[in-house]
Order: C-alpha cells, then structure tokens, then sequence
C-alpha cells in the first residue's frame, strides 16, 4: 500500500514539473517573439527616419493631391521618387530620391486608415485584396499588426538593410542597403505614421 502512494505522488509530482515547464516555455517563446517584433516593428531609429519623410513630403512635395486622387478609390498607394505628379519640380524629387537611398529605403505606401480598419489581409478579392496584392508578404504583415485609426492616412516605409561584411570593401562594418531575397543577411524594418 505504501509504495501504491509513492508511485502517485511521484505522477503527481512529474505531472506538475511538466506543465511548469510547459508553461515557462510558452511564455519565453512568446517573450522573445515579442522582442523580435519591436526590433523590426517601430523602432525608434526607423519612426525618426519616417518622420523624416513624413515632414519633407508635407513641406516639399504634392501628398495632399495625391491623397485625394490616388487614394480616391484605393485603400493604398506605392510612392517613391519616380511618382508621376508628386513632385513639381526636379530638384525636390532629386532631394527626396537622394533621402530615399541614403535612408535604405525598399517601398514607401501611403495607406488610408480604411486599409487598417476594414481589412485583415486575407481578402481574395474586391479593394482590399487590390491593396495587399502589391506588398510583400512581411510588409502585409506588418500593416495587420496596425491598429491606430485616429487619422484618415498613413505613411509606411519599409527599410531594407544589412552590415556589410565584405572585407574586399572600404564600408566593412557599415550598415548598407540591400535587397529582400538577394543579398544574405538583409533585414526589413517598418515603421509608419500619420501623414
């Protein structure tokens, strides 16, 4: 009879360690997904840079018609230096194609707010598919994660980067532009704000 208790204590015992165990796994897995995701979501250095832009197409640039006409019917819209009518003149699209490499920049989007409200990014048709069919599977999921809808438009930018560890090059060491599927060890970093 006494080794009948034993052995149930021991299952008992083993039973809990188990799902202690358990349970510290799920948590530290979903701590360091967490960190992942504030490492290439928002971070700080990506929001300054963004704001960068965010300013120069307010002060130099077209955005509110593009606003209106592009986003008219569409909830998101690719822009860069190559935009047709963002720009009035040559030396700011020059400006801001000159930020745009310096930057690291891979896409830039102005989004409306209806995309982050309305739209979950698994449509398989209609104006939302139309939105998500351009971005590339992480930037798609980047814009599901968005949730602030205060202000009717966004800008997302997604910055593409690696540290250059080519030793035959001048810039070993230094953060340089690269391209998603192309070059090893390139990272992609979103960031967005209001516009």
């Amino acid at each position: 009879m006494k080794n009948g208790f034993v052995f149930i204590e021991t299952i008992i015992t083993v039973v809990i360690l188990c799902a202690s165990l358990i349970y510290l796994y799920s948590s530290y897995n979903s701590m360091i997904n967490n960190e992942e995701t504030r490492v290439y979501y928002d971070d700080v250095a990506y929001i300054y840079r963004t704001s960068y832009f965010r300013d120069y197409l307010l002060n130099n640039s077209n955005i509110e018609i593009v606003k209106s006409i592009a986003l008219a019917n569409s909830y998101a819209t690719n822009i860069g230096p190559m935009y047709s009518g963002l720009f009035d003149d040559e030396e700011s699209r020059a400006d801001f194609e000159s930020l745009w490499t310096n930057f690291n920049v891979y896409q830039m989007l102005l989004v409306s707010s209806d995309l982050i409200s309305e739209c979950d990014g698994r449509e398989s048709s209609g104006i939302c598919y139309d939105a998500y069919n351009n971005m590339s599977y992480n930037l798609r999921n980047y814009v599901i994660s968005l949730n602030d809808t205060s202000q009717d438009y966004y800008l997302i930018v997604e910055y593409s980067e690696k540290i250059n560890d080519d030793i035959t090059n001048s810039n070993v060491g230094k953060i340089t532009s690269c391209t998603q599927g192309t070059d090893i060890r390139c990272h992609s970093y979103y960031a967005s704000l209001a516009i």
